[in-house]
């Protein structure tokens, strides 16, 4: 399938739905907000918005191949693939969700389950293996974290906005461990010009610090997805499939 690599990042404007802070207790998330991205938590989302006019299209069949690289370190392949549409289970039983399987070369895979609120994606839950297949860590994000913030107000040059959520590891070997953490975003340009193997996109450009000292920059170009991630290592699209059309 073709696409437009040139397109223009802008899009029509969507209904502006307010920021939300998370408020979180480990055992029981009670989120005191008014997006309904949160307070909706489980109900699947009937989206109307052409997979074209998103920054993050998910569907089944899906899958992007970028190249990979940490300083002083071999290249390597990293290929993310939407597998299928279910219910997440376990502590989020109830919340529906498209699960993604990211493989590379050498390493495990992990597993994620990312739900679509039409005008954000929200992290769920991800399973990281090892080689061998064997589960090593097992991550809640209660009541979620963020993947990628779509509203017209956030999709704008010098928009910033924080999140906060509580990460539940279930370690098979050490047990349950949480933290607390704050994401602190900030919308640096909506049409940035990228060349990457994939080919030239223009590109929404965002930031996010975490606190603990992670800062990273990611690239999404409208109706493909993440282009370009630069932060722990730098990730350039090579490829893309889109998945079939809901």
């Amino acid at each position: 399938m073709q696409h437009d690599q040139n397109g223009s990042c802008r899009r029509p404007p969507v209904q502006r739905i307010s920021r939300y802070v998370s408020i979180v207790v480990i055992s029981i998330a009670i989120a005191a907000c008014d997006d309904d991205a949160t307070t909706d938590a489980g109900m699947a989302v009937q989206c109307d918005t052409p997979a074209a006019q998103r920054y993050l299209p998910l569907a089944i069949g899906t899958s992007w191949t970028y190249d990979t690289s940490d300083t002083g370190a071999p290249n390597v392949v990293k290929t993310q693939t939407v597998e299928a549409l279910e219910d997440v289970g376990d502590r989020k039983v109830g919340t529906t969700a498209y699960r993604l399987r990211t493989t590379k070369a050498g390493a495990g895979d992990v597993v994620s389950w990312h739900e679509d609120r039409c005008t954000s994606v929200l992290r769920h839950r991800e399973q990281t293996f090892d080689a061998n297949g064997v589960l090593l860590s097992d991550q809640f994000y209660v009541p979620s974290k963020l993947r990628l913030d779509e509203t017209a107000s956030n999709l704008v040059v010098g928009a910033t906005f924080s999140t906060e959520f509580t990460e539940v590891e279930v370690d098979p070997v050490d047990g349950t461990h949480t933290v607390s953490k704050m994401e602190d975003w900030t919308v640096e340009a909506i049409d940035e010009t990228i060349a990457v193997p994939a080919g030239t996109f223009t590109c929404l450009r965002v930031r996010k610090v975490t606190s603990g000292g992670a800062d990273k920059t990611f690239w999404f170009a409208l109706g493909i997805g993440k282009i370009k991630e630069q932060g722990e290592q730098l990730e350039s699209l090579t490829s893309y499939v889109p998945g079939a059309t809901p």
